[in-house]
């Protein structure tokens, strides 16, 4: 297996590229006319991808709840973790069986019609900063704030 064929499936592998990217760039490698034409388009692809997956492979996604006193929760999920679990919800949900989508479409949630690595992707290429910025006030508590950010 070439170089450029093995680069593109651990790309895959590590989350840098969807199967569906990766199977564009084979093709491209396979059907090009000539065979440096093809590794010359796959070459720019690789860099491009790897660029913005440098640019995003170390962003977070970071979920906190402030109290006037203390910090109450502080959560920082990896954008890596993320994507991961988004091609694992994606294909669990081809589990749920037949009567309970039914159940759920009749609720107005179309599982089939949700793109959660989309939601990922258009998250981690195009949000920087807040996401949510909550201020409430609790009795017991005082004021308390939630944010929810990408950085």
């Amino acid at each position: 297996m070439s170089n450029e064929k093995m680069k593109i499936l651990e790309m895959i592998q590590e989350g840098k590229l969807t199967a569906a990217e990766g199977m564009d760039l084979l093709k491209a490698i396979e059907e090009g006319s000539s065979p440096e034409e093809a590794s010359q388009t796959s070459k720019y692809e690789l860099v491009k991808k790897e660029k913005v997956a440098s640019t995003y492979g170390d962003r977070f996604l970071r979920v906190r709840v402030i109290g006037e006193k203390t910090l109450k929760v502080n959560v920082n999920v990896p954008f890596s973790l993320i994507r991961s679990a988004s091609k694992l919800i994606v294909y669990a949900m081809s589990f749920v069986p037949e009567d309970k989508r039914t159940e759920l479409e009749q609720k107005g949630l179309d599982l089939q019609a949700l793109d959660v690595e989309g939601l990922v992707r258009i998250i981690e290429e195009s949000v920087d900063g807040k996401i949510v910025d909550v201020e409430v006030a609790d009795p017991q508590e005082g004021r308390i704030k939630v944010e929810v950010c990408v950085e």
